[in-house]
């Protein structure tokens, strides 16, 4: 999850399960809306009209999550200690943004790395060599590790 670039560089990846979700969104979604109105047509016996509702009653919420947070996600981000700069790579249109190390208001430390910008929260899958990780960004963010014990 988290290689060693360079001497001075450090590079996050998001997991292979999460990429292949948000990269897979819409035909998991579909999928999900045939299965419930197919069970609940045939096993429940409920009406058509009923089941194709409570399909998009289930499955509408968590899609509609996705599609907000599904911009938030980095697939990799580069921290460049040397260069003083971090560079994000999006799989979306948006590919490559890079940003100063003054650009970043403070990094929370929670389940995902987030890089708190005054436009942007950027985020990327914490890992598991965290206690490292946390020791090597402090010094020059503001980190705040919420309530999660670094270990």
């Amino acid at each position: 999850m988290t290689d060693s670039v360079e001497k001075n560089s450090y590079t996050f990846y998001m997991p292979r399960e999460e990429s292949f979700y948000f990269n897979h969104l819409h035909v998991i979604a579909g999928a999900f809306l045939l299965m419930f109105s197919v069970f609940g047509f045939f096993v429940t016996k409920l009406g058509m009209e009923e089941t194709i509702y409570n399909a998009l009653v289930f499955v509408l919420p968590i899609y509609v999550v996705s599609l907000a947070f599904r911009k938030r996600f980095a697939s990799e981000v580069t921290v460049d200690f040397a260069a003083r700069k971090i560079r994000f790579v999006f799989q979306d249109k948006r590919g490559t943004i890079e940003r100063e190390f003054q650009e970043i208001q403070k990094v929370n430390f929670g389940f995902y790395l987030t890089f708190v910008m005054d436009d942007a929260r950027i985020m990327v899958k914490r890992p598991k060599n965290k206690k490292e990780i946390f020791q090597l960004l402090k010094p020059d963010f503001k980190v705040d590790q919420g309530i999660l014990p670094i270990n």
